[in-house]
């Protein structure tokens, strides 16, 4: 029986000393394993790592030599740019060298088409232009300048500035002779003659000017009633030059009426309520002719005198009927009312001037002219 314990005790330190060697070599096995499954993971994800860097070089290689391509071509097209840039800058400079010479051209076939209509001979370089025997138009200040200029310049068209500048100053009468004056002689040439007259008697001033000077405009002692037509309806389209034509119409017969020097004359064309300068001028032209051939040589000079003496007295008061008359004309075209009556809203009554009643006109006078002259003379 012991002997049975014994036998079971060994076979059971055997069994556990086997299974102890079993569980070393399991153990031993389980870790070779291990390390063996982890090299291989090692050694995949290096396999993996240099693939993955491998292929980033390859990717790397792709997008420099990509970029290499791309800025070849970049480069190969910006020469070609240049290239095309430089050919249309010569074909610029070719075009502006055939656009000059063309020009000179038909500015030469213009000049000898212009000598040939006017002289009947083309003047070579070699030529020496002289003045025409074409009379050269005087100048008085009294016309435009712009006007006379264009005339002047179409008689020394191709002339020297020398003979422009002589001619120029002989033609030169009473007001704008006054101009030589300003100048010094040393400096008197034909651009600084030009400028000066153009300085005096231009139309490049402001519209206040032109409006200022027409505010203040009166017939001249001696100047035609055609004279001082011309020069009002030149004032007027300066000093208002945007102003519809009815307008300038309405502001030249308010202008032309109130500057008349013979106030007998202005009363009469008021009255006809005339739409036109030039109706106005015709009918004042009647007048003054009507008045001429009713009085002697010398009632016309006592008149004159007179009438001279009487202008020289209106000119120093305000001229306030004629900015009426103007401001009445603008705000009538402004407001769209067509009545003909917004010169004569403020008009004066008829007053002699012999004997001071209202009611008739010097001509009519019913005092003797014995009575007249002594009224005159008071």
């Amino acid at each position: 029986m012991e002997d049975s314990m014994k036998q079971l005790m060994q076979m059971l330190s055997a069994m556990k000393a086997s299974q102890e060697e079993m569980k070393e070599d399991m153990k031993k096995e389980m870790k070779a394993n291990q390390e063996e499954l982890k090299q291989k993971l090692e050694d995949k994800l290096q396999e993996m790592k240099t693939t993955i860097e491998d292929s980033n070089t390859k990717l790397e290689n792709k997008l420099k030599e990509f970029e290499e391509v791309v800025e070849e071509e970049i480069t190969q097209v910006k020469e070609e740019v240049k290239a095309i840039e430089g050919e249309l800058s010569h074909m610029k400079e070719d075009a502006k060298a055939d656009k000059k010479e063309m020009n000179k051209k038909m500015e030469d076939l213009e000049t000898k088409f212009r000598q040939l209509s006017t002289t009947g001979v083309i003047k070579t370089e070699g030529t020496v232009t002289t003045p025409s025997k074409v009379k050269v138009p005087t100048y008085d200040g009294k016309v435009s300048w712009n006007t006379y200029l264009r005339q002047f310049e179409a008689v020394v068209r191709n002339w020297r500035e020398e003979d422009k500048a002589t001619s120029l100053i002989a033609a030169l009468r009473g007001e704008a002779l006054e101009v030589l004056r300003t100048i010094p002689e040393a400096s008197l040439n034909y651009a600084v003659l030009t400028s000066a007259l153009e300085r005096r008697y231009g139309d490049a001033h402001p519209q206040h000017v032109y409006q200022a000077q027409l505010r203040s405009r009166r017939q001249r002692f001696e100047e035609t009633l055609q004279q001082y037509e011309a020069d009002i309806s030149r004032m007027v389209n300066l000093a208002y030059p945007t102003a519809p034509a009815e307008v300038i119409e309405q502001l030249s017969v308010s202008s032309f009426i109130e500057g008349l020097r013979d106030p007998e004359i202005g009363q009469l064309v008021r009255l006809a309520r005339h739409k036109t300068i030039s109706e106005a001028l015709a009918q004042a032209l009647e007048i003054e002719a009507a008045k001429q051939a009713s009085r002697g040589t010398s009632k016309i000079r006592q008149v004159k005198t007179y009438q001279y003496q009487d202008r020289e007295r209106k000119v120093q008061r305000p001229s306030k009927n004629l900015v009426d008359s103007i401001k009445d004309v603008l705000e009538k075209f402004t407001d769209g009312q067509n009545s003909e009556d917004s010169t004569t809203n403020r008009r004066r009554p008829i007053r002699c001037w012999t004997c001071g009643v209202e009611g008739h006109v010097r001509s009519r006078c019913p005092q003797p002219p014995a009575e007249q002259n002594q009224g005159n003379a008071n």
